[in-house]
């Protein structure tokens, strides 16, 4: 039996540790799912195997030389008590590589946990610390055998990022107290990214010394500060929230949002270096009903900060903003604090006694963190969290939104020629309730609305109880060819706002990005023939990327396309109300992996809804008119599961539209009163159009119809996969 102690499966046998060539799991001989209890020292490499669940029953200590490995996705929970906590020490290593999908998450071993049920997670590094001298080396507040500090300001202690820290802070008693994460003496080396710190007693972070930069930290209801500096800490922390909620209330005497040392408790005046650190991009939110924050921001005893955009908002009390006072040392002269205050409840904005030539700025405008970082942890800011304001009318030149706002669409936005919307990923954009709250982006103006699958970006309604309808949708004008008289750079007036043109002889034109976008509950009416979609592309260019779009719960169609030749890529349409690919008017562009769903309980508000709808020209009143539609459709599920609403057809294709549809699927238990149909009573499509179709619907009412044009080819066959389902799982929608 080897040296590495306490690591057995839980309730079975013990289990040895590995050398760095070797592969340890943790134990339980590749069992998935089992449970392995943790503890006493690592020696080489241990690695951690995220199928199973780890128990950590007393100290884990990963002495110098050895690493830790936990991959993305693994749980620790720890027993509870004091001596429930991991110690990196100095020359050891943690490589905790978590992700935004799979974070890994360290917390208490009960469902009912509080704060302060185990220890938390602490790092020794070898970087300065202050003290009399050069090298100077501290010992651990809750293991004083554990040596910190040194001389190497880029020492390396290994990786965390996507880390989740739950219900630390165990005490020995009220001056000896875990964090939720120490850091002693870290250097740069070190990389720590995305650590999310909740309901832990004493501070969420702290750090003693060392050069490490940290990036989005978010820290919620932890007993003590959210952020604190001491002993000589000389680097960076960036994109850092700390957030008291209404029931938060805390056992310390004086819990603050960022507490700052230049020495270790003041009691080294003498001694070098003193801390000098920066903030940028924070927000300290107070909204306690009963537990007043002393300070949002105390710099002291010597400590030099520079604190940039900074936000304080909140209802709770906080007795004083900014203070740069001690009784034993007041922070260095050359602090700069930049802070916007929007909490409704501070007793005193600054301290009368601050150095003479420190730098307070409280001002207007900052935004603070940016909380779209913290998408990936689940936690729900409070909506009082967020300033609120309405997009404006008109956008004339670049305005990119702030995360930490709330904005609301009330009344027509129109993105004019030259203006540019920019919308981070993350964000949530509700628009009250009416025909006349849509987002328009007119000719020359663009929309760069750029989501990512960890953080999509939201356009609904600002009402919890909204039905389809209830606001306009998203409409974008652009300046390629629309279908019109033979010989005519064609435009049009837009149907909703006939003051606004779209088209143009430009197929190249480029209107901006919607990626990873969603929009709910669109598609509000002034009329019965005039109504919003829910993404509506008006003569959009092909220079316009639109991928990752899920659109839900609209009233008229999902998207149409009226002209242009813009391409779209993953869409997914659930219970719009008419159509949900719509095409028209000369469209000339790609779909590839779009799908259409009417879940049971859909009804429709249209006479003809259908799955996909295509006129070659604009309501078929322009036979004569160059170019009809011609477009593709690669990779397409229609699938039809009301139990009391009939889709006319799966696949419509008429008045001269040229499609070509290929690997379409269409399924479901619902009715669906013919599968591919394409005539019309005023043109019946193009003869050159290809439709590749699977039939696995079992309530079809006829598989196509015999007045086709002759020479088009409806191919129904067995083999078509559709649209893959895998591709739609950022939307939170299950398929």
């Amino acid at each position: 039996m080897s040296a590495m102690a306490m690591i057995a499966i839980f309730g079975a046998m013990s289990l040895t540790s590995c050398s760095d060539d070797d592969n340890n799991d943790g134990g339980g001989g590749g069992q998935t799912g089992a449970t392995v209890e943790i503890g006493g020292t690592v020696e080489g490499t241990m690695r951690l195997d995220a199928t199973k669940e780890y128990h950590l029953t007393s100290t884990l200590v990963v002495p110098d030389g050895a690493t830790l490995e936990i991959p993305a996705g693994t749980t620790i929970k720890a027993a509870q008590g004091f001596d429930k906590y991991i110690l990196v020490a100095q020359g050891g290593k943690i490589d905790a590589r978590g992700t935004a999908d799979n974070p890994i998450i360290f917390t208490a071993d009960a469902d009912n946990a509080t704060s302060g049920y185990w220890g938390g997670l602490i790092i020794n590094g070898k970087a300065p610390l202050s003290g009399a001298s050069a090298g100077t080396v501290g010992a651990t507040e809750i293991d004083n055998n554990q040596p910190y500090g040194g001389t190497d300001a880029s020492d390396n202690s290994g990786v965390i990022e996507y880390v989740e820290l739950l219900y630390t802070g165990a005490r020995s008693s009220a001056d000896i107290e875990h964090n939720g994460l120490t850091l002693n003496g870290v250097g740069n080396g070190t990389t720590i990214n995305n650590i999310y710190i909740a309901e832990g007693a004493d501070d969420a972070i702290e750090f003693f010394g060392g050069t490490v930069n940290v990036t989005n930290l978010l820290a919620v209801n932890c007993d003590d500060d959210c952020f604190d500096f001491t002993q000589g800490y000389s680097g960076t922390l960036t994109n850092c929230y700390g957030i008291w909620e209404s029931g938060f209330t805390s056992t310390e005497e004086d819990p603050r949002g960022v507490e700052a040392d230049g020495n270790l408790d003041g009691n080294g005046h003498e001694h070098t270096p003193q801390a000098n650190f920066t903030i940028n991009n924070m927000t300290i939110a107070n909204y306690s009903a009963s537990q007043a924050m002393q300070d949002a921001i105390k710099v002291r005893r010597l400590a030099k900060a520079t604190i940039n955009n900074a936000l304080v908002i909140g209802s709770g009390e906080i007795e004083q903003l900014v203070d740069l006072t001690d009784s034993k040392d007041n922070a260095d002269q050359g602090t700069v604090v930049n802070v916007t205050n929007n909490a409704t409840n501070v007793d005193e904005l600054t301290n009368s006694g601050n150095p003479a030539e420190a730098d307070v700025n409280i001002v207007a405008g900052n935004t603070g963190a940016d909380v779209s970082a913290f998408s990936w942890t689940g936690y729900q800011f409070p909506e009082s969290a967020m300033a609120e304001e309405d997009l404006p009318a008109e956008i004339t030149s670049e305005v990119t939104l702030q995360s930490n706002v709330q904005y609301y669409i009330n009344g027509s936005v129109h993105v004019k020629d030259g203006g540019v919307l920019r919308i981070p990923a993350g964000m949530t954009i509700k628009a009250r309730k009416g025909f006349a709250s849509f987002i328009l982006v007119e000719r020359g103006g663009k929309i760069y609305a750029e989501g990512t699958a960890e953080a999509p970006i939201t356009f609904t309604a600002d009402a919890a109880d909204a039905v389809s309808g209830y606001w306009g949708g998203i409409i974008v004008n652009g300046k390629a060819v629309i279908s019109g008289a033979a010989g005519s750079v064609n435009e049009a007036a837009t149907e909703i706002d006939n003051n606004v043109m779209y088209g143009g002889n430009d197929n190249a034109d480029n209107s901006g990005v919607l990626t990873y976008v969603r929009i709910l509950y669109s598609g509000a009416r002034s009329s019965a023939d005039i109504e919003h979609n829910g993404l509506t592309l008006n003569g959009v260019g092909n220079g316009t990327k639109i991928e990752n779009i899920y659109i839900a719960e609209g009233a008229d169609d999902a998207i149409e396309f009226f002209g242009g030749s813009v391409n779209v890529t993953n869409l997914l349409a659930v219970n719009c109300d008419d159509d949900c690919f719509d095409f028209t008017q000369g469209y000339c562009g790609t779909l590839t992996n779009c799908y259409g769903r009417w879940e049971a309980g859909f009804t429709s508000t249209e006479e003809d809804p259908r799955g996909v709808e295509a006129d070659g020209n604009l309501d078929g009143n322009g036979h004569e008119h160059t170019p009809q539609a011609n477009f593709s459709i690669v990779n397409m599920t229609i699938e039809n599961l009301s139990t009391s609403q009939a889709m006319q057809d799966a696949i419509k294709v008429r008045r001269l539209a040229k499609a070509n549809i290929q690997n379409a699927l269409v399924k479901g238990s619902g009715e669906i009163q013919e599968l591919v149909d394409l005539t019309d009573s005023k043109d019946p499509a193009d003869a050159g159009t290809v439709v590749n179709v699977t039939n696995e619907a079992t309530n079809v009412g006829k598989q196509t119809n015999s007045g086709n044009p002759a020479g088009a080819k409806v191919s129904i066959a067995a083999g078509n996969s559709g649209c893959a389902t895998n591709i739609f799982g950022w939307t939170g929608y299950s398929l």
